[in-house]
């Protein structure tokens, strides 16, 4: 009779989850959002440091809750990679400086590319994810497809790299093509708050449910915190 060997069933379910949350190339711990509710909600126990999220942010609101990801991915010392459609810096400029100094993010820290075509920022991104010694890797100004998604999905597990896709703001007002990033996140200025406090759609999770959280930048403590709503507020108080 052969040999039959115990299944270890936490292991089993562990590799199970590993295949459907994406996170079965190098191990790095997931990016914490420093929000219990927030990285208890994602599989990986915050973002998934080898993945790909996309962020539809329609202007500044998108743009800050971005930095902010990026001071919890790299700290005060990762290098970044930032690769921008020439149509986007027309548009908008190179990142401001002081303001990325909000976020605790030094100028020093980024090596920008700007692209005359998206193909060749999605080549830009992936060669920066293989190069595996990048704090992160950003995509800005455009849409990729399922394929182009699935190599920078790939590049991203492969080297235990975060990959960020900031969209257009026109990609807002059409249907969202089928991805392989891990999280798809919406995020718009909270209504009769600062600046620095956004409404963040998760709108998908690749092993995960939609929600929606309010957070805010604390510049002085270099963190998001989550902001309850009036609802909450009014219920805690009765």
């Amino acid at each position: 009779m052969p040999k039959v060997t115990p299944i270890d069933l936490s292991r089993l379910r562990r590799q199970i989850n590993e295949l459907e949350c994406g996170t079965g190339g190098v191990d790095t711990p997931p990016i914490s959002l420093g929000i219990r509710a927030i990285d208890t909600a994602l599989p990986w126990g915050g973002l998934a440091r080898g993945g790909l999220h996309e962020i539809d942010g329609g202007g500044g609101a998108g743009f800050g809750f971005h930095a902010g990801l990026l001071r919890c991915a790299a700290g005060a010392t990762g290098h970044i990679l930032w690769c921008r459609h020439a149509g986007i810096e027309r548009e908008t400029g190179l990142p401001y400086g002081p303001g990325l100094a909000c976020f605790g993010l030094a100028v020093t820290q980024f090596l920008f590319v700007r692209a005359r075509r998206p193909v060749d920022v999605l080549w830009a991104m992936e060669e920066g994810l293989r190069a595996g010694n990048l704090a992160a890797v950003v995509g800005d100004g455009i849409t990729a497809d399922f394929t182009a998604t699935r190599r920078l999905q790939l590049a991203a597990e492969a080297s235990g790299t975060p990959a960020f896709l900031l969209m257009p703001p026109a990609a807002a007002a059409k249907a969202a093509p089928l991805s392989a990033a891990l999280t798809r996140w919406r995020i718009r200025a909270a209504p009769g708050r600062s600046d620095m406090c956004w409404q963040s759609d998760l709108r998908r999770c690749r092993g995960g449910a939609p929600r929606t959280w309010t957070v805010e930048w604390h510049e002085q403590t270099l963190c998001f915190n989550l902001v309850a709503s009036l609802v909450d507020r009014a219920a805690t108080a009765g």
